[in-house]
């Protein structure tokens, strides 16, 4: 028996080391041409496909290295996004400069866009590319929420003596003053500073990243207007569009049109320095995400980061009320944690993370301190309204909240809460069934009796019993029992 469970542990050992060599061989080197010349300097493709963010800014950093590595003559990044974090574009961008190999960003296949954080990628690039069927543009910046609220009390204050001056000079002058309460300027407030504060801070932000992609269209020179226009506009063209408009360097609608075009294409590289591109002959080495870089894009997704916080949360609440059942705390944990670590790449909300902590403080203090369900369901309302807005989702075209997540979420908090206010309260509603203590209130089968006291069977086990007066009772007559006390039971007539 060891040695059968010796040879299949062993068996396991080596599959694993197998799929590993496989997986790396697959990792570094999906797809090679047959008929290519080894001796050139290879051509690494970088499929890249989804929201921008650090996982995919990550995994590009690293092609790059993997590029380094291999002494290749030339990167394909081929893109399909909707956009993503801008500052996580910013740093794509800056590895895309200074990269010392030439980086072609090629938006395919039909279908696919570079829309928004795409559009500067795509503008950083050393050769820019689209296949027919595919758009770029919509790069205009979407602001974050909440930063207006700060000085709503202030402006309040400001109008408020604002109108007492003017109420003063006023009464000198003996004219109506139409007054206005705490609560209207409060609204005026809210009002006046969500109109001039959201316009200030989109002026700046337009203004920051329209400078930021002219100097990327200058860098490559590429059309400054129309990078700006995407920016102020949301414009957004197609890819013959793109070409007529000296967006783009090459229209292809296959990757081997694409190398062919590029071949013999000089750019300029950081320090201006100028290179030339060899693609002719050029073996072509696919590097797609590892399982790690995958893993980071579904998790960073705001919707399954909601998810996987809730689903730990419910799950520990389960295991505080029921220690020791072991499988709700374990998922519960290992899902908070994933949970929380994709908060710490996305960008958060300060208010959503306080809603979302005080709502785990008053939920776990239910099991503490009883308050059939207040306390429970107020830090569920608090929970459920942080996790609305704990990530800013307008910063992140792509990766928007779906509104169905967080009604799943409500419906299956109030679930949870709920169960467990019910259990609570039929534990302490429910009759006792262990001890002796469960045997008050059943009925007993007298043995034999003798004025007030006898012998009686209840449970299928006799005890000595007392009454507090003299009862006539026969053997077999239904009594029940009142109370234990040490070795005997007090009983009534039934």
């Amino acid at each position: 028996m060891k040695f059968h469970r010796f040879l299949f542990f062993t068996s396991l050992f080596i599959c694993g080391l197998l799929l590993l060599g496989l997986g790396q061989t697959q990792h570094g080197h999906a797809f090679e041409d047959s008929d290519t010349k080894t001796s050139e300097k290879p051509i690494i493709i970088l499929p890249m496909k989804g929201a921008i963010g650090p996982a995919l800014s990550d995994y590009m950093i690293k092609g790059i290295e993997k590029a380094k590595n291999e002494n290749a003559a030339l990167i394909v990044i081929e893109l399909d996004t909707p956009g993503g974090l801008l500052t996580t574009t910013r740093i794509m961008t800056q590895n895309i400069i200074e990269s010392p190999i030439p980086i072609a960003v090629y938006v395919t296949p039909a279908g696919a866009h570079a829309a928004s954080a795409g559009t500067f990628i795509m503008y950083a690039a050393h050769v820019a590319a689209m296949t027919e069927g595919t758009n770029v543009g919509a790069a205009t910046p979407i602001q974050m929420r909440g930063h207006i609220h700060g000085n709503i009390i202030q402006y309040a204050s400001n109008q408020s003596d604002k109108k007492n001056e003017g109420a003063s000079e006023q009464d000198s002058s003996e004219q109506d003053v139409p007054d206005e309460s705490t609560e209207d300027l409060l609204k005026k407030a809210l009002q006046k500073l969500g109109q001039e504060g959201n316009d200030d801070l989109r002026k700046k932000a337009v203004e920051d990243t329209s400078a930021f992609i002219r100097g990327l269209a200058e860098l490559r020179g590429r059309n400054a207007d129309w990078a700006v226009k995407s920016v102020t506009e949301a414009s957004s063209i197609t890819a013959k569009e793109a070409l007529d408009k000296n967006v783009i360097n090459i229209l292809a609608n296959s990757r081997s049109s694409l190398l062919k075009q590029i071949d013999g294409m000089t750019v300029k590289m950081s320090g201006d320095k100028q290179l030339t591109i060899q693609t002719a002959h050029a073996p072509v080495i696919e590097f797609p995400p590892d399982w790690k870089t995958q893993f980071l894009v579904i998790i960073t997704n705001p919707n399954l980061a909601l998810i996987l916080m809730s689903i730990g949360v419910y799950g520990l609440i389960l295991e505080f009320y029921n220690p020791g059942a072991m499988v709700p705390g374990v998922i519960g944990a290992i899902s908070l944690t994933l949970g929380l670590y994709a908060t710490n790449i996305l960008p958060i909300n300060t208010a959503g993370v306080i809603l979302v902590l005080l709502g785990l403080v008053f939920m776990l203090a239910e099991f503490f301190i009883p308050s059939f369900g207040i306390m429970g369901f107020g830090g569920f309302a608090a929970f459920i309204g942080g996790l609305t807005i704990l990530f800013e989702t307008e910063s992140m075209p792509g990766l928007e909240l779906d509104a169905g997540i967080i009604w799943g979420i409500g419906i299956l908090g109030a679930f949870v809460i709920g169960l467990v206010v019910w259990l609570a309260y039929s534990a302490q509603t429910e009759k006792t069934s262990t001890g002796t203590e469960s045997m008050i209130g059943e009925n007993a089968t007298v043995l034999f009796w003798d004025g007030c006291e006898g012998k009686v069977r209840v449970q299928g086990e006799d005890w000595a019993a007392i009454s507090d007066k003299d009862m006539d009772l026969s053997k077999g007559d239904e009594v029940t029992v009142q109370s234990v006390n040490r070795l005997k039971v007090k009983i009534s007539a039934s």
